[in-house]
């Protein structure tokens, strides 16, 4: 194995333990310490990959969404355009058969508790969940080509919305996955809500807009 492949190894498994220990037990427990213990690692050969948490935090979200983008292109690679939609829909929603979500689900909530006080960790899930919402309005578009792209893109903010608050009550606070089926159901009644309704004016002009903090 080249340097190069040990070093991406080496990163892939710290990555991988920092998303473990999240997942277990939070963000109070996010320390260098910790996570080289889950790692098996010193926590010296940690520090050298990684000097700073924030820096390692901010990969890991780049680690997960590579995480999910994997499943997503293996599940859509066969299927036809108008079909895509659905299958992401279910998916994220955790109902598609055969492809299930990861179970570093409450990661993203750690995660977030983190972004509080790191603007780079921000910025990155902010443009981790823009790039995710831009892929739900090219699809909504395709399946759905008689909606405005101002109601595409409410949908979207709102299919990224729910389905975040969806896995923080499921992952974190204890709720049923059972409760998939009806955050799932819940975004096909919006969806044909939008188609239903004449209205021209958009809710907002830029869904996806931030305030500078």
């Amino acid at each position: 194995m080249s340097e190069l492949d040990q070093n991406s190894d080496k990163k892939a498994r710290i990555l991988g333990a920092t998303a473990t220990l999240l997942t277990k037990k939070g963000v109070q427990s996010f320390s260098f310490e910790n996570i080289a213990y889950e790692a098996g690692l010193s926590r010296q050969l940690v520090r050298y990959y990684y000097s700073d948490l924030d820096t390692l935090i901010a990969d890991l979200c780049d680690h997960l969404g590579q995480q999910y983008q994997n499943i997503l292109v293996a599940g859509i690679k066969d299927l036809r355009e108008v079909e895509r939609l659905k299958f992401f829909l279910d998916f994220f929603f955790g109902v598609a058969e055969g492809y299930p979500m990861p179970d570093t689900l409450s990661a993203y909530d750690a995660m977030v508790a983190h972004s509080v006080g790191s603007p780079r960790l921000r910025e990155r899930m902010c443009e981790s969940y823009k790039t995710l919402g831009q892929v739900i309005i090219h699809e909504l578009a395709i399946a759905h080509p008689e909606l405005k792209p101002s109601a595409c893109e409410e949908l979207s903010f709102m299919f990224v919305s729910m389905m975040h608050a969806h896995w923080s009550f499921v992952a974190s606070l204890g709720y049923s996955r059972e409760h998939s089926r009806l955050a799932r159901t819940a975004i096909d009644r919006l969806i044909t809500s939008y188609l239903n309704d004449a209205s021209p004016a958009p809710a907002m002009d830029r869904p996806w807009s931030r305030e500078p903090r």
